[in-house]
């Protein structure tokens, strides 16, 4: 009888437990966008074999975002290039009038001979068409 009693009361137990229990996600959400380049330091040629810091300007839109990295896309001597910020959903992001202007370094190297062009993503045109800054680096031996 006693052993009826004692599966009763850790089966009521068991219930109240697991019916407390509350999963809440009280973590930050987190989205990615692609923003414009502004404008990009790029030096009018490289030496071959070399690695250069390529500073590259961009506008936050607000202060919750902040610089998720460069996506970059490879097609024989062309460069596709991107700027991938994270927006951090707290709540509480400023928008205000000012404007956010950050910098950060693409780091290349100039690993064939010929010439490199480099398209950074500049936005997105009258007709939605996206436009990009252009830039034809000639590497030197």
């Amino acid at each position: 009888m006693n052993m009826k009693y004692f599966f009763i009361i850790i089966t009521i137990l068991s219930l109240l437990t697991l019916s407390s229990c509350e999963i809440s996600d009280d973590g930050l959400k987190v989205s990615y966008s692609v923003v414009a380049v502004d404008s990009v330091q790029m030096p009018s040629t490289f030496d071959f074999g070399e690695t250069y810091d390529i500073p590259v300007f961009y506008t936050k839109p607000t202060d919750c975002h902040v610089f998720d990295g460069f996506n970059v896309t490879a097609d024989l001597n062309v460069r596709n290039i991107s700027t991938v910020l994270a927006q951090l959903d707290s709540g509480n992001c400023t928008t205000g009038d000012s404007v956010i202007v950050e910098e950060q370094t693409l780091r290349f190297t100039a690993a064939s001979n010929g010439s490199y062009v480099f398209r950074f993503f500049n936005g997105l045109g009258p007709n939605n068409e996206e436009t990009y800054l252009e830039y034809t680096v000639f590497v030197l031996e």
